[in-house]
């Protein structure tokens, strides 16, 4: 068990609420992630569940460590489980929680999917509704606001059940507003006794992989009797097992080399970039601009044009932005053509103005560094566009003679016809208080599938001058990226 009367609350209009600030960069990633569902509801449930998740496990693995006391998890795989319903459980000790996040506004409601409260082994102690604002206040910051909690026994006894889809609606004014009040009950039997679930033969659960493994049907969970989906859902290997069939994900085996350095590969069929980097950006990538904004780097294109008298008035990314965005992407300097492009990529995801503008750009550019930067903010906004890239980075760690120098390493993918991908490989400099540039004896090695360097260049001792590569692969091409500087190296494996 946990004490929740040593947990100090942060700031909220309401003193008793948790508030939790959301960061722009785990929006991208969240978004970014949600694409390895089977359609738009899907998606956006678990881009929902990923924002609402990091944060609070933040927070709350924050807290418990200051008081030394048991460490918060992830209750199984929530991809397979956002692919159908709302909810994710967290588990600290004995105690399990549900946090069930909605961005609608002026909650009511309280509303926890079946799932959640009548199969056994999926009950909880404590349900918390999370209110999402993902389009910011006035001062541009997005935000959750924990609204309280609710029991099981609560749940089964005060709410209302609807039938149509399968939740249990409890009023928002029934909640207890203070999670400090949940260690008062910590230890009582909160739970209502459910009735157990039928058993499904093998022929049964075959019958329903095949019914409910269409992606064209949204709502799987509605379509056969709440019993026989609960007992296939409690199911880990049958449930994931659903949601591969939903993707069309198949598993293969990958060459020996990979898998000892690599991780493990999952092909899938017509699989986009987005969809095929997920394993990356759950092994210790993430999102470029992510790092760029943590770190304060700078580009050098945009420091040139900084210097050179080009854009440098910081248009607000807000949609009322737009406008002037679309005015300068279609200007003849190629330094505020950039910007632009750039600043494009932060206008909400799906925006189909933006959208066009950027596809009609990628179109006309002749310039790579454009059409690149172009592709990538496609990428955030529309993930499954035919022409979206993505742009992942990953810090490296240098010991040069006793210092430790940090520099960041970039790829920039994009699709090139059907079956190929345009790579691009970069180290920059990460400021430090010594230095803003990268060490001048850096090299930036790549190595084909049998270890051999077939491309290598040395830094220059110039924040304009930087090591880059650029070249063409297909899809389950495996390369090395080596960084190397006075005898020491970090190398990374990578499959595309």
């Amino acid at each position: 068990m946990f004490d929740l009367t040593k947990l100090q609350l942060v700031d909220s209009s309401d003193s008793c609420l948790v508030r939790l600030k959301i960061d722009q960069g785990d929006q991208d990633t969240a978004w970014y992630q949600a694409q390895e569902h089977s359609n738009p509801i899907s998606r956006y449930n678990a881009y929902l569940n990923g924002v609402c998740l990091k944060p609070f496990m933040q927070w709350i693995t924050e807290l418990l460590a200051e008081e030394e006391l048991p460490q918060p998890s992830v209750w199984h795989n929530p991809a397979n489980i956002w692919e159908l319903l709302n909810g994710t459980a967290i588990e600290i000790g004995d105690t399990r929680l549900v946090l069930i996040p909605s961005d609608e506004g002026n909650l009511e409601e309280f509303s926890v999917p079946q799932e959640w409260v009548d199969i056994p082994n999926w009950t909880a102690d404590y349900y918390l509704p999370v209110q999402m604002n993902l389009n910011g206040d006035d001062d541009g910051e997005c935000w959750m606001e924990v609204l309280g909690f609710a029991t099981h026994r609560q749940l089964k006894h005060e709410s209302r059940y609807n039938t149509g889809d399968r939740t249990y609606a409890l009023p928002t004014q029934k909640l207890t507003k203070s999670l400090v009040v949940m260690d008062i009950t910590l230890g009582l039997n909160l739970q209502q006794k459910v009735s157990p679930l039928p058993s499904l033969s093998e022929v049964e659960s075959t019958e329903l992989l095949h019914t409910l493994g269409n992606s064209a049907v949204y709502s799987p969970r509605l379509l056969v009797p709440f019993e026989q989906w609960a007992s296939f859902l409690t199911n880990d290997e049958y449930r994931q097992e659903l949601y591969n069939q939903r993707l069309g994900i198949i598993q293969e085996p990958v060459q020996e080399t990979v898998l000892a350095a690599a991780p493990s590969v999952v092909v899938q069929s017509e699989a986009n970039l987005i969809q095929r980097l997920n394993t990356y950006i759950q092994v210790g990538w993430e999102m470029a601009d992510k790092i760029k904004e943590k770190l304060g780097i700078l580009e050098p294109d945009f420091i040139y044009a900084i210097e050179g008298g080009g854009y440098r008035d910081g248009v607000s990314s807000k949609q009322k932005g737009i406008p002037t965005l679309l005015d300068l992407l279609r200007d003849r300097n190629k330094w505020n053509q950039l910007r632009a492009a750039d600043l494009l990529g932060s206008v909400e995801p799906g925006n189909q103005e933006a959208i066009s503008a950027l596809t009609d750009f990628l179109q006309t550019t002749e310039n790579d560094t454009l059409r690149r930067q172009a592709a990538v903010s496609l990428g955030k906004l529309d993930p499954k566009n035919s022409t979206a890239g993505v742009r992942i980075g990953k810090i490296m760690e240098l010991t040069i003679q006793l210092d430790t120098v940090r520099v960041l390493l970039e790829i920039t993918l994009l699709p090139q016809g059907t079956d190929k991908t345009n790579i691009e490989l970069r180290v920059l400099p990460v400021p430090s208080t010594t230095s803003k540039t990268l060490p001048p004896n850096l090299e930036l090695i790549i190595l084909d599938e049998e270890g051999k360097i077939f491309w290598k260049e040395k830094a220059q001792n110039s924040r304009k001058n930087i090591p880059n590569y650029e070249f063409t692969a297909a899809v389950g091409d495996y390369f090395q990226v080596k960084v190397a500087c006075d005898g020491f190296s970090i190398t990374e494996d990578f499959t595309i």
